[in-house]
């Protein structure tokens, strides 16, 4: 009995070795918990029961009370508690200045020049130089009037000169400019060859890194990245340069938003590391705390409770479903620019012959013949690659593109000389008066199944040339413009000739890309001579009085029956606004 007792009461090896760790532990204030919880554990000795060998007395229960466990910790903080601390503890640390001057101007800049949307935390600079022609040409570009016509003259030289090039055009290695004209002079002539004759250079565009690599022509090609193969063509904001790239000075905002599905962003505070920000889903704006990482960003946290969470829930879910719907309609969109469907004009015209040339080239097809005649000139049926090239007016390219999307399309040469018949078929190749924009209009609001039409009050129709107050409609207006959504723009097209009358004439596109930040639509694509991403600023240079008329949004119900869908739903950002340049 005493060797019972003996084993019983008298601490075994592993209970002394885990009172000696909480003596340890119990020096230091910060290891209490620790310490409470180790000696309750070993005061806590599992029963004999589990002892190989116990007797039927030694498995008996015993009638000492049962010991005394630690009690349950108190409950963490909450995630939106824990945001709020560290959202706090951001804002307390140094922050970074951002680009002032470039952000007043912001909407102007984007709606004038093709650009990778990106936030900057500190506004690149001009290197010193003592070189007298780069600051001949750095004053001439500060003094100008009129930035496209002095950066036209002057890139040629740079050719053989791109050192002048780099030194004059790029700040910190960015084609940057914090003033719409010099943006949208940029965009339109400065070449990767004029800034660089090294074998290999990079592109900074957003939080991707692309390679290019010099061919005998001297222009550049993409080695990696989703245009590999493709001829270079630079964006505003993009860095260039050789050799290791230095840390950015920019924040890729874009992809967090088609990860996040926020509308838009209104910045707080920015630090190296972080970016605390307010973001927009539909009513709601919500704080947040972003992380960076170089350019790329990501959610570290968001203060959501209650309602607030579960709206957010279900806008991301209705956001996702209709991120899903919009890859194959800019699919069918992209391979129309890549194709470069002619705009349905004759080159040679007597009158209006707007329109004409789509039954000749459908006749042609289905005769098994590879190319026809109008008014003395020829036109291929197909491309250099076999692909059909039906001839479109602006609003053929609608038509076509949620045709193509849906699996409707023709087929190319070398196969039997058909049309496969998708899931979508407007008809406007048997109807020719579905082929105008007002036909359009009617047929979106009659059908209200698959289109939402919104048309403008007179008082809302700015025209373009009103360029501050455009903008300023545009970004107030944001979410009545949004990707994949129909515009409808109408107005007086000039005098071109002078037997042509004074005649109201729409145009029509998509909306394809908006910005992270205001929310604004920044990217358009349509076919106005052929299909390509523009801006604003180049849509309003043709046709300056036209305004806004219409805006009309697909249906997303009618999308998912009638569109092909990825088999994997993942996080799809829309390909770079170059594609579609001239190379």
């Amino acid at each position: 009995m005493a060797g019972v007792l003996a084993w019983s009461f008298a601490p075994s090896r592993t209970v002394r070795r885990r009172r000696t760790l909480f003596a340890t532990l119990a020096r230091t204030s910060r290891c209490l918990p620790l310490a409470l919880a180790l000696t309750l554990a070993a005061c806590d000795e599992p029963p004999p029961e589990g002892r190989p060998g116990a007797t039927e007395k030694e498995r008996a229960p015993s009638p000492v009370a049962a010991p005394v466990r630690a009690p349950a910790p108190a409950d963490a903080p909450d995630p939106a508690t824990r945001c709020e601390a560290e959202r706090k503890r951001v804002l307390q640390t140094a922050g970074l200045p951002g680009a002032p001057k470039f952000e007043a101007a912001r909407a102007l800049i984007f709606g004038h020049a093709k650009a990778e949307p990106v936030l900057f935390v500190k506004a690149p600079e001009y290197e010193p130089s003592t070189d007298v022609a780069v600051r001949r040409y750095r004053r001439s570009l500060a003094r100008a009037s009129y930035p496209w016509d002095v950066v036209r003259s002057i890139v040629p030289r740079f050719l053989d000169h791109p050192e002048h090039g780099r030194e004059v055009l790029l700040r910190d290695g960015y084609l940057y400019a914090d003033t719409p004209e010099l943006a949208f002079a940029l965009v339109d002539h400065v070449r990767a060859q004029h800034l660089f004759d090294s074998e290999r250079i990079f592109i900074q565009r957003g939080e991707l890194t692309l390679f290019a690599e010099r061919g005998t022509d001297g222009k550049y090609r993409y080695t990696n990245g989703p245009q590999a193969g493709k001829t270079v063509r630079l964006l505003l904001l993009d860095r260039v340069g050789s050799g290791t790239p230095p840390p950015a000075l920019h924040r890729d905002l874009r992809r967090l938003s088609y990860a996040l599905h926020f509308q838009a962003a209104r910045i707080v505070h920015m630090t190296d590391g972080h970016v605390v920000a307010d973001l927009r889903y539909g009513a709601d704006w919500v704080r947040s705390v972003l992380v960076t990482t170089d350019a790329r960003v990501e959610l570290s946290c968001e203060i959501a409770r209650g309602d607030l969470a579960e709206r957010l829930r279900e806008f991301r879910a209705q956001a996702s479903r209709k991120q899903l719907l919009l890859e194959p309609l800019r699919a069918a969109m992209i391979a129309s620019i890549e194709e470069q469907l002619p705009f349905d004009e004759p080159l040679t015209e007597y009158g209006q012959q707007d329109g004409h040339l789509r039954q000749r080239w459908l006749r042609a097809y289905l005769d098994g013949r590879d190319s026809y005649r109008v008014n003395g000139d020829r036109y291929a049926v197909f491309d250099a690659q076999g692909r059909p090239r039906p001839p479109q007016v602006c609003v053929d390219f609608l038509y076509d593109t949620f045709e193509r999307a849906s699996g409707t399309w023709w087929q190319p040469r070398g196969g039997s000389r058909e049309r496969i018949q998708g899931r979508v078929d407007f008809g406007a190749f048997t109807d020719m008066t579905l082929r105008r924009a007002d036909r359009f209009i009617e047929l979106a609001r009659k059908d209200g199944d698959r289109f939402e039409v919104h048309e403008l009050s007179a008082k809302e129709r700015v025209p373009m040339f009103r360029r501050q107050a455009f903008f300023e409609h545009l970004t107030a207006r944001a979410d009545d413009y949004q990707p994949g959504d129909i515009v409808l723009i109408r107005g007086y097209t000039p005098f071109e000739r002078p037997w042509q009358r004074k005649i109201m004439h729409y145009h029509t596109f998509f909306v394809y890309e908006r910005d992270p930040l205001t929310g604004m639509p920044i990217a358009l694509v349509g076919n106005p001579g052929h299909p390509s991403i523009r801006t604003w600023f180049f849509e309003g240079l043709r046709t300056p009085k036209r305004s806004i008329w219409y805006s009309v949004r697909p249906k997303l119900a009618w999308l998912e029956t009638a569109l092909h869908l990825p088999s994997t739903p993942k996080v799809i950002v829309p390909p770079p606004l170059s594609i579609g340049h001239d190379a």
